[in-house]
C-alpha cells in the first residue's frame, strides 16, 4: 500500500539487464515536496535505478518485487503516461539527440534543427520534430524559453551550440511539459564553470517552483540547495538512505573531532604560473610532440575563422593543461592536433617532427584520445573487448584480424583498468562513467606517443578518478605527452609542466607551472 503523499513506492525491487542482475531488493519511496540526491560510484546502478523510476525498464519477473506509482492518488504499477510526468536531463540524452539526428540527416544533422524545435519536442514526448507546433504550442515555447533565458538563442542550429547552452536547452525541453519530477543525470558534465553555476541556480529556481528534482553527480559540490535526502547505491544496493542535511553535519562534526586531536594542516598552495609566451616562440632547440605556427583554422571553407594565428611548441617531456570557457575554441584546437583540421594558408603544424602525413590515420594511432565528444560518436554496439582493440587501427567500429600480441595487449589494458566485469558487455548497455572507463582504455591500448584527455575525469567517481590520476603520472614519467583539458582546476595532474588559456579563438597564455 503506498502512502497518500508518496508518488512513487519501490518494494524489494530487483532488475536484471539482458540476464545480468543490476539492482537488488531496493526499496525506497519518493514523497511530495521531496528532493533527492542518488549517490554511488560508476557501475553502482544509478542510470539503471533512474530508468527503473521512469519505466523504461521492468523489475525481473520472478521475484523481482513491486514497482507503484501513485502521481493521481490512485496507486498503480503500470507504467504508462510515467515518462510525461518524469523527465531527464543528461549528458546520455545529449549523445542521443546528437546520435539520433545523425542517424536521420547524416552528415547534416544540425542543419535544419533549432533550438526552438528541441524544446518543442517536449511537448510531444519524443526526441524528433514529427510535426509542426500548434499556435498554442509555439506560445508555450517562447515563454518557457524566456523563463530559462534561452530566448536569444531560438533560431540556433542544434550543432552550433555549446555544451552549456545545449544542456540549458535540453532543461527547457524537459520542464514545458510541466512535470512531477525533473531527473538531472551528472548534468554538470562538460561545462565550464559560469555554465554549471548558471544551470545550477536555474535548476534550484525550477525547483522553488515546485517541480522536485532528483539528481545524480560524482562533484557533491553540484547538488543545489533544494536536495535534503540521500539515496546511495553500492554494486547495485541501497548502501544509505538519509537526509543531506544530516550527512553535512556529522561530516563537519567529525572533522571538528579530527581536528582538535591532531596538529593543524598546512594551507595548501594555490596553482602558480609565470608566463613564458615569448620565451617558447623562439625556442627550437629541443626535440618535440607538437609544433605550431601562425595557424588560423575555420571549421569550414570561407567560414568564421574559429581559431587565429596559434603559435604553441610541446616539447618532449612537457605536459601541458588547456584551460578556456566552453566555445572558446579548445575542441578546435585538439582537432587540429588531430589531423580532423589543418591550418589555413600560412599556417603550419608539425607533429613529433613531421609535418607530412600520408593520411590522417597515421597521425591518430600515435595520439591516443579521450572526449564526450568522441564518446557520443561511438555508437556501435561492440563489447568493451574490441572496442578497445579499435585503438589499434584508430577506429569506431570497424576492426581488422587482431594479432595475439595485440590481443595479450587489450587484456592488459583490461587489466590495468579493472574492467574484466565490463570486457564483454556492449558499450551501449554501458553507463555514462563505464563507456568514459572503456574509451581511455582504448586510447592507451597502442601505447601512445601522446595522449590528449578533454575533461576526461567528467562523469567519472573519485576512486576511479584517483586511480586513473596514477596511471597518467606513470605513462608521464615514461615519456607519454599529456594533454589535458579541463574546467576543474582540482582535476589537474601532479605532471602538468605547462598551461594554456585561449579566449575567443585566441591563445592569450602560455604559462609554466611554478613547482
Amino acid at each position: 500500500m503506498v502512502e497518500r503523499d508518496a508518488l512513487i513506492r519501490l518494494d524489494d525491487v530487483n532488475v536484471a539487464l539482458n540476464g545480468h542482475p543490476v539492482l537488488h531488493h531496493i526499496s525506497w519511496e519518493l514523497k511530495r515536496g521531496e528532493n533527492w540526491a542518488v549517490l554511488g560510484p560508476n557501475g553502482a546502478g544509478k542510470s539503471t535505478f533512474l530508468r527503473l523510476l521512469r519505466g523504461e525498464v521492468w523489475p525481473a519477473p520472478v521475484d523481482g518485487g513491486t514497482r507503484t506509482y501513485c502521481f493521481d492518488g490512485k496507486a498503480t504499477e503500470s507504467a504508462i503516461g510515467i515518462k510525461r510526468r518524469m523527465m531527464v536531463v543528461s549528458a546520455e540524452l545529449q549523445q542521443r539527440y546528437v546520435r539520433a539526428y545523425q542517424r536521420k540527416y547524416g552528415d547534416e544533422f544540425g542543419g535544419g534543427l533549432t533550438v526552438h524545435d528541441i524544446v518543442f519536442t517536449g511537448l510531444l514526448d519524443s526526441e524528433l520534430v514529427t510535426r509542426k507546433p500548434k499556435p498554442s504550442e509555439k506560445r508555450r515555447v517562447v515563454q518557457m524559453m524566456q523563463q530559462v533565458g534561452i530566448a536569444e538563442l531560438a533560431e540556433m542550429p542544434f550543432d552550433k551550440l555549446s555544451q552549456g547552452q545545449l544542456r540549458k536547452v535540453l532543461i527547457a525541453r524537459a520542464v514545458i511539459g510541466e512535470p512531477d519530477v525533473l531527473i538531472l543525470d551528472e548534468v554538470g558534465v562538460g561545462l565550464d564553470k559560469q555554465s554549471r553555476l548558471q544551470l545550477l541556480a536555474l535548476v534550484q529556481r525550477v525547483a522553488e517552483g515546485g517541480t522536485q528534482v532528483l539528481m545524480t553527480t560524482h562533484r557533491r559540490d553540484e547538488l543545489i540547495p533544494a536536495i535534503t535526502r540521500v539515496l546511495e547505491l553500492r554494486r547495485g544496493r541501497v548502501s544509505e538512505l538519509g537526509s543531506l542535511h544530516a550527512e553535512h553535519a556529522e561530516r563537519q562534526g567529525t572533522q571538528k573531532e579530527n581536528k582538535s586531536h591532531s596538529a593543524p594542516s598546512a594551507p595548501q598552495r594555490p596553482l602558480r604560473f609565470k608566463n613564458v609566451t615569448q620565451q617558447r616562440t623562439k625556442d627550437d632547440s629541443q626535440p618535440f610532440h607538437i609544433n605550431i605556427c601562425n595557424a588560423s583554422v575555420a571549421l569550414d571553407e570561407g567560414a568564421k575563422v574559429v581559431l587565429h594565428d596559434v603559435n604553441w611548441r610541446m616539447n618532449v617531456g612537457e605536459h601541458w593543461m588547456i584551460v578556456g570557457d566552453n566555445g572558446v575554441g579548445k575542441s578546435t584546437l585538439l582537432k587540429l592536433l588531430l589531423g580532423e583540421l589543418w591550418p589555413s594558408a600560412g599556417g603550419s603544424i608539425e607533429r613529433f617532427g613531421q609535418r607530412d602525413f600520408n593520411n590522417v590515420w597515421e597521425i591518430k594511432k600515435q595520439i591516443g584520445f579521450v572526449s564526450a565528444e568522441f564518446q557520443t560518436r561511438y555508437f556501435v554496439d561492440l563489447p568493451a573487448a574490441k572496442v578497445i582493440a579499435s585503438g589499434f587501427f584508430a577506429s569506431v567500429g570497424w576492426l581488422q584480424p587482431t594479432t595475439k600480441a595485440q590481443d595479450k595487449r587489450v587484456h592488459e589494458v583490461i587489466d590495468l583498468l579493472g574492467l574484466q566485469d565490463l570486457a564483454q558487455r556492449s558499450i551501449l548497455q554501458m553507463s555514462y562513467g563505464q563507456a568514459r572507463k572503456v574509451l581511455v582504455a582504448r586510447a592507451l591500448v597502442n601505447k601512445p606517443r601522446l595522449l590528449i584527455l578533454d575533461e576526461v575525469f567528467d562523469g567519472l567517481d573519485a576512486q576511479f578518478r584517483a586511480e586513473l590520476s596514477e596511471i597518467f603520472e606513470a605513462l608521464a614519467t615514461q615519456g607519454t605527452g599529456i594533454i589535458l583539458v579541463s574546467h576543474h582546476d582540482g582535476d589537474m595532474l601532479g605532471c602538468i609542466t605547462h598551461r594554456m588559456k585561449i579566449e575567443g579563438g585566441r591563445v592569450v597564455a602560455q604559462e609554466e607551472h611554478v613547482r
